[in-house]
């Protein structure tokens, strides 16, 4: 393996080191009150992960159009036959070997890419889109949390949505650019003077490395999440940093109300992890530190009791 003179790694409760490359992880905890007289409740819901990549040959992204064994897991190869409940028409099935939890049947990735233009266009998505102050609130608590960490250096974000994080990390006068696979989202974003490509991960081209990577609530929506992580690493410079959040369902809100618990939404969300799992997920590529840690999203009470109607029918 070639040397390229700064340790790969992913922080596991420590602060990130710059000399070395690192991947942390975020559970969200509470929804932090955002906004005049708006009341904020729990949610203990997500996490987070930041990583830094080594060099090395990335296979191929995605899926191909036919799923590939529906209970063959996606992240140790063994099946996943053990069925936990049904929800809105799709099985979850968990993985005897690793604990990952995936919908059955796994939806092809043109379906996947069909349906986040259409949340985009007049779904659930559109409502995220169009509520301004909290997608602002998000990003700006977001990178609050993520610059501490970064080397210096250009910024990445995959599933950059209509935009809300890079315009946070280019007001802070940070060079930042963004990748999205819906058209509705990048059309919004570009209309803004945003830098957002329109690229699935598997056919983007850049034409250079980056000190940080983010996607941001995006792995549980993917068909195969272990290239993409090791595609992401790939653009990453020597000591760069890559920060993810997924939802967590070790958390306590998962525990507490089982397949009524609103991230469980096939067939948006595919893969359901635990740190446990999310840890060997970031295992697949050469990171070397992970950092496991609570994450926050803050939301209006109005935005919050508007989304939980979507995932609590």
């Amino acid at each position: 393996m070639k040397n390229l003179g700064a340790r790969r790694s992913a922080i596991v409760d420590a602060p990130l080191r710059r000399s070395g490359g690192g991947a942390g992880l975020w559970e969200h905890g509470e929804v932090r009150q955002f906004g005049p007289r708006e009341p904020s409740f729990p949610i203990l819901a997500e996490f987070a992960v930041i990583s830094r990549p080594n060099a090395g040959t990335v296979p191929p992204m995605l899926c191909s159009e036919t799923p590939v064994g529906f209970t063959t897991c996606k992240l140790c190869g063994d099946r996943q036959d053990e069925k936990l409940f049904a929800k809105q028409g799709w099985d979850f099935l968990r993985c005897k070997s690793c604990g990952l939890v995936t919908i059955d049947p796994i939806p092809t990735a043109s379906e996947v890419e069909s349906n986040h233009d259409e949340s985009y266009a007049d779904g659930e998505y559109a409502a995220f889109a169009s509520a301004q102050d909290v997608r602002q609130g998000i990003a700006a608590s977001r990178l609050s949390a993520v610059r501490p960490l970064a080397p210096e250096g250009p910024w990445l974000d995959v599933g950059a949505s209509t935009g809300a994080f890079v315009g946070e990390v280019a007001a802070a006068g940070l060079d930042a650019e963004g990748l999205e696979i819906s058209q509705v989202a990048v059309a919004q974003a570009q209309a803004r003077g945003l830098r957002v490509h329109r690229s699935a991960v598997e056919d983007y081209r850049p034409e250079r490395e980056y000190a940080v990577v983010t996607a941001f609530d995006l792995v549980e929506h993917l068909v195969d999440p272990v290239p993409f992580v090791r595609q992401m690493s790939e653009w990453l410079q020597p000591g760069g940093l890559m920060a993810i959040t997924v939802p967590n369902i070790a958390s306590f809100a998962a525990r507490l109300l089982g397949p009524r618990w609103f991230f469980y939404a096939p067939p948006d969300h595919i893969h359901y992890f635990t740190p446990t799992t999310i840890r060997q997920l970031l295992g697949e590529t050469s990171l070397e530190q992970i950092s496991i840690q609570p994450s926050y999203k803050p939301l209006t009470m109005d935005y919050a009791a508007e989304q939980l109607g979507h995932f609590l029918p």
